[in-house]
């Protein structure tokens, strides 16, 4: 009897086949689907078993049968598109399919409905089915890989078919949205990142997240006393804020003045108030980094520095690193920096260049990766842009220079510390002055072309790029002496990792 008989004979009387010969037929057909005849023997398969009664074996049969049924089956429809799929009338093994006990059962299933992105035609087809309120409903599995594919597919077809983009916002779908977030929080914070995510393709998305209540149940969540709801919620909003009709819907809420009323509260010695306040300094570098949104509007409107600023001093180190690390994120963004720059009350970047200068430990570092942001603004920065990052780079000090000092970084045994020095050396090495700096330092020229000083794969990628900078750079011909350049052009040529040969003298 063949393997396909077996199949049949199953499916006609199951009580009457042998189960291990039953697993044998099917994993002999999965090997056979696997050699080079194998679109043939599909179509003979298929021609015997249809489709439909395939899937019926993973119904409620013993496991070792389901698994092997979902290996066939994986086969057999790969080639299929979703529309040859759609034919068959599967929808209903698809819907069970996403809700089966087997991973494996659900990663088949999620294969075959993500093929709907072949085509419009194949988008609608799926939403105006079954399928489509039941992927939704699949947004409550506690299954986090077929949720996950699931939000991310939906995250597709919303925001690239109109048609999806309507349906998803009917009343049918949003009861079944609306009845989810009222879950546990695992499933509300999926939803509410879903919805976050559509709010942002389009100001028509927008306006229809806003009229379906779902930014509303969001924003809702700021009131509650549940310190990790509340934390969600603020960097689910910060996704919101990322557009111009984000801002503006969070200048009407009133919810940026709210977060402006957490950072002045001044009491740092309380958990929950400084992890809010983190959440909130995380927000606002979100905030700067809106390209359709000048920053500078948000600073004279909340004093946003004034905040930072503040925050800076901080005796708790949470509240100093973040402010830290967002100093950095407003001023790698052109307009940022020169608002940095301008600042005066408060001085900002002078008071952050203070604290690097009295700083050590995780402080230090935490100031080198923001010099590095402000240095690293732009790889062709403007003369405005690189006159502030040298007044930046000369305030850094040193012994003797800010330069010297970063060497001495990059030779030292803190792997973290020697990081960040040699981002700081590329980010100077994108300035005009830069260059000079470097170029007429003797022991730069000497650490930098000398490949026995560093033995990390991750030191020799910097030590390449650093010069790769300096060797491409605009202009370079008219700062870096020829012999210079020409002592880079070879270690480019010969590439990072680049051993010279040693020959080997044979003495009898």
């Amino acid at each position: 009897m063949t393997d396909i008989d077996t199949v049949k004979n199953f499916l006609r009387s199951p009580g009457k086949t042998v189960r291990d010969d039953l697993v044998s037929a099917l994993e002999i057909m999965n090997l056979s689907l696997e050699g080079p005849n194998g679109t043939q023997r599909a179509q003979t398969i298929l021609e015997a078993i249809p489709i439909p009664e395939f899937f019926a074996l993973l119904g409620n049969y013993e496991d070792v049968i389901s698994l092997a049924t979902c290996k066939v089956l994986n086969k057999l429809l790969r080639p299929m598109s979703y529309a040859d799929i759609n034919s068959f009338g599967l929808q209903e093994y698809l819907m069970l399919g996403l809700q089966h006990e087997f991973p494996e059962v659900r990663i088949l299933t999620m294969n075959q409905i993500e093929k709907c992105q072949e085509s419009e035609e194949a988008i609608q087809d799926l939403v105006k089915s079954p399928l489509f309120p039941a992927m939704l409903e699949s947004l409550g599995f506690d299954d986090i890989p077929t949720s996950t594919r699931i939000l991310e597919l939906l995250v597709k077809l919303v925001t690239t078919s109109s048609y999806c983009l309507q349906v998803f916002f009917d009343p049918e779908s949003i009861a079944i949205l609306n009845r989810l977030s009222k879950d546990n929080g695992i499933v509300k914070f999926r939803v509410f990142d879903l919805m976050a995510r559509i709010s942002l393709s389009s100001p028509e998305a927008f306006q229809l997240c806003e009229s379906s209540g779902s930014l509303e149940a969001i924003t809702s969540e700021l009131n509650t006393d549940d310190l990790l709801i509340k934390l969600n919620a603020i960097e689910t909003l910060s996704k919101i804020i990322q557009s111009r009709v984000g801002y503006s819907f969070f200048e009407k809420t009133g919810i940026l003045q709210s977060f402006v009323d957490i950072l002045s509260k001044d009491d740092d010695r309380d958990i929950t108030l400084v992890l809010e306040k983190c959440a909130v300094l995380k927000f606002f570098g979100k905030l700067c980094e809106v390209e359709d949104i000048d920053f500078s509007e948000v600073e004279d409107k909340y004093n946003i520095l004034r905040q930072i600023d503040a925050h800076l001093l901080s005796d708790n180190m949470d509240l100093k690193i973040t402010s830290i690390h967002i100093i950095g994120v407003i001023g790698h963004n052109e307009h940022g920096l020169k608002l940095l720059s301008s600042s005066v009350s408060p001085n900002s970047l002078g008071d952050f260049m203070d604290l690097y200068n009295g700083s050590s430990g995780d402080v230090k570092l935490a100031c080198l990766q923001t010099i590095s942001c402000l240095l690293g603004v732009s790889e062709k920065p403007t003369k405005e842009l690189s006159d502030i990052a040298e007044q930046i780079y000369h305030q850094m000090g040193g012994n003797p220079t800010p330069l010297t000092s970063l060497i001495a970084n990059a030779k030292c045994g803190v792997e973290e510390l020697r990081m960040i020095s040699f981002a700081n050396l590329q980010k100077i090495a994108f300035h005009p002055w830069g260059k000079t700096e470097m170029v007429n330092c003797k022991e730069f020229i000497d650490y930098i072309v000398d490949r026995s000083n560093e033995s990390t794969h991750k030191g020799k990628e910097w030590k390449f790029a650093i010069i790769q900078t300096l060797y491409e750079s605009p202009g370079s011909e008219n700062i870096i002496a020829p012999n210079i350049l020409e002592q880079f052009r070879r270690y480019l040529h010969e590439g990072p990792f680049y051993v010279k040969s040693k020959t080997a003298v044979a003495l009898e």
